[in-house]
């Protein structure tokens, strides 16, 4: 198969490598091919065999950090705690600043939709308190908890990830248990 390649998976590490450079230098709306051909030191012909749009990319560099989340939760504890869970986030974060910083720069709505579903298994309300709120849709809840969290790590992750992760993750654990997500963490 084409993709177990060593020359091909060398390029594709060179093109996502130059896609992240350029998405923590420029603007995402303004990037063209040609930049990330430029920067690539390759041709157009070639990024496409690997991908078919920019966009693409994007989604592919969304799912490397949504997986390496993923494999950062996986290798904690069955009862873990939250401070243990954003921990892990924020170790990973840390770990692959670039990445994540160049993900949030180019923030989809998809990339939301993915963070959202990576974080729900964390967040799901037990059925007995979607009753007690007062918001009929308690995804709703979870969707504004997620994206506060987010929108911090995401200052966090442009600020450099400067501040202390025992700071950070006192501050995440502030914000999810603040009303009405007080009752909507299971952990």
């Amino acid at each position: 198969m084409r993709t177990k390649d060593r020359r091909f998976i060398k390029t594709e590490k060179v093109i996502q490598s130059a896609m992240i450079s350029l998405l923590n230098e420029m603007n995402p709306e303004t990037l063209q091919i040609e930049d990330l051909t430029n920067e690539a030191d390759i041709n157009k012909s070639t990024f496409y065999l690997h991908y078919q749009s920019i966009d693409l990319l994007v989604s592919a560099l969304e799912d490397t950090v949504i997986s390496g989340l993923t494999m950062a939760i996986e290798g904690l504890e069955p009862n873990y705690s939250r401070f243990d869970f954003f921990q892990a986030v924020l170790i990973y974060i840390s770990q692959n600043q670039k990445l994540v910083k160049a993900v949030f720069n180019a923030s989809t709505y998809r990339f939301n939709v993915k963070i959202e579903n990576f974080c729900e298994p964390f967040l799901m309300p037990t059925p007995t308190l979607k009753r007690k709120h007062l918001v009929s849709d308690i995804a709703l809840l979870e969707s504004s908890l997620i994206q506060s969290c987010v929108a911090y790590l995401r200052v966090w992750t442009f600020d450099g990830c400067h501040y202390a992760t025992d700071e950070v993750v006192q501050d995440l654990i502030h914000i999810s248990s603040a009303e009405p997500y007080r009752n909507l963490i299971i952990r």
